[in-house]
């Protein structure tokens, strides 16, 4: 029950994705015990339709058509639905919020034990200089050595954290937020 069937087409600028569910189950979580609107969606679901609007800027105005069975839609309201997709998503905002702030905070001590790591190598250089170490060249040469490792090894860390981690939950902050506010229209098929 996994295959989604997914159709993206351009009208006027907007990109329209209808996604094609083979049963209502496969949209909405059946083990959610809450009534619509809050039934959460299921992670396929969320998957499908964050990923595909991920194709394309965020900024692109986009428009989603979801059609589900026309015999399972009998019974539920479909303005229900389209409300539960976007608390859904509303609600994964908030969550990715969350994370991005721990994240920022990690990034930021990563920033300061850098800066850290660069202070005790400058330190270590200037003394070993003056000669106040009583080291040797080789000691000397594998202490700078080490301590240019644990640097590279630092700065990498905090420049990945921030280029690559960061800005992909940012993005996927900002999917999610798209998908709360663009049109979402539910049909039978």
């Amino acid at each position: 029950m996994k295959k989604i069937v997914v159709k993206k087409e351009e009208q006027d600028g907007t990109v329209l994705f209808t996604f094609r569910f083979k049963a209502l189950g496969q949209l909405l979580d059946e083990g959610d015990p809450t009534p619509l609107p809050e039934k959460e969606l299921t992670e396929e679901a969320e998957d499908a339709l964050a990923g595909h609007l991920d194709e394309y800027r965020v900024g692109r105005s986009s428009s989603l058509v979801i059609e589900l069975p026309e015999k399972e839609l009998a019974g539920v309201s479909s303005s229900l639905i389209t409300k539960a997709v976007r608390n859904h998503f509303g609600f994964r905002y908030d969550d990715v919020t969350h994370d991005m702030k721990i994240h920022l905070r990690e990034g930021i001590y990563s920033i300061v034990l850098a800066l850290g790591n660069v202070f005790i190598l400058l330190l270590f250089v200037y003394f070993a200089a003056k000669n106040e170490i009583p080291l040797d060249a080789v000691s000397i040469t594998l202490i700078i050595g080490f301590i240019t490792i644990m640097n590279w090894v630092t700065i990498w860390h905090t420049y990945e954290h921030f280029m690559y981690d960061y800005r992909n939950l940012a993005r996927k902050r900002w999917i999610f937020e798209k998908i709360t506010k663009i049109p979402v229209t539910i049909r039978g098929y």
